[in-house]
């Protein structure tokens, strides 16, 4: 079940913010008890803002838990010598989980197998979706076994595809919810539609084509991108690892991006889980429709249904278009 609301029953205004954010603290604390630093792997580098959000958020919970980052890398960067590390290992939290992202499923397994059996391995929370049961097969035969594990989850319907596999398993809210209120511009019009163009999106194509989503990087953005990793940091190949540091001020670029391309409307109208909960840290209402594997809706369901807070959920884009 969540953790227990131990304030009013139904924080309202802004208090719903501070609300989530000591339930995301409390999780997470259980979730990282007796660690004091770690390795973290699987770091979003690519142009998905909200798992940038999510490391973001990972982040400030270390800070504040007095945890140390011994070194971060991606999928693509990991070092050999992870897997001889005395020092826990986190895995990237987000909604990868479950055979939809073959690389990171991958990366996981790996971690899970190789990584020195006394060594503590976290996967910080994920939402939980089989594409198959072969999928959820496969986990239970390279991950759920491993001593020395333990899996965060986002909502109630993650918990119940693993509960009978895994031993230590925390229900936990996202990490969004470290960051707090997010500070905006002043919004300039009516509303935003951010709406997926990914196999995630329940919306029939060509609907809401007039929308954004988070922007791809350009081959432009590309080039120099690795160009500016040559040269000023020295990374000659995309294998050679970076700064926790340098990682991270690339996912605070990508906040910010996130939140000027949201901050605009006074209602923002979205199926990416991501851009529904930080409109809602920004202090925007939210109109949200639910992505292909009920993500937003189980999400909310399990840790927002007694928060007063300015978000309702349509069936569909004409349902929502009628609500702004």
């Amino acid at each position: 079940m969540p953790i227990e609301n131990t304030h009013d029953p139904r924080p309202s205004g802004s208090g719903f913010i501070d609300e989530m954010q000591r339930r995301s603290f409390a999780a997470l604390t259980a979730l990282h008890d007796g660690v004091d630093s770690l390795v973290l792997t699987d770091f979003p580098d690519y142009e998905n803002i909200g798992d940038s959000v999510i490391a973001l958020g990972q982040a400030e919970f270390w800070r504040r838990a007095g945890i140390r980052v011994e070194a971060t890398y991606s999928w693509g960067t990991i070092s050999p010598a992870v897997y001889d590390s005395p020092t826990p290992v986190a895995i990237q939290g987000g909604g990868n989980f479950g055979g939809l992202y073959p690389q990171h499923s991958e990366h996981r397994y790996r971690l899970a197998e190789r990584l020195r059996p006394e060594t503590l391995l976290i996967q910080e929370p994920q939402s939980v979706h089989f594409a198959s049961e072969a999928d959820r097969a496969e986990f239970a035969r390279r991950m759920a076994v491993r001593p020395g594990l333990r899996l965060a989850v986002r909502d109630t319907a993650s918990l119940a595809a693993v509960r009978d596999l895994v031993d230590d398993v925390t229900l936990a809210p996202d990490s969004v919810h470290m960051l707090g209120r997010l500070e905006a511009a002043a919004p300039t019009r009516e509303s935003v539609y951010l709406l997926r163009r990914d196999d995630e999106s329940a919306l029939p194509a060509g609907v809401g084509a007039t929308a954004v989503d988070w922007p791809a990087m350009t081959f432009t953005d590309r080039l120099a991108q690795r160009l500016r990793r040559t040269f000023f940091e020295g990374a000659v190949t995309r294998r050679m690892n970076r700064t926790t540091e340098r990682w991270f001020a690339d996912a605070a670029t990508r906040l910010a991006t996130g939140v000027a391309l949201l901050s605009p409307g006074e209602t923002i109208v979205t199926d990416r889980l991501h851009a529904m909960l930080v409109g809602l840290q920004m202090g925007r209402r939210v109109i949200a429709i639910d992505n292909a594997n009920g993500k937003l809706t189980s999400y909310a369901g399990t840790w927002l249904e007694d928060l007063d807070l300015p978000l309702s959920f349509a069936p569909d884009l004409p349902t929502a278009t009628a609500m702004v």
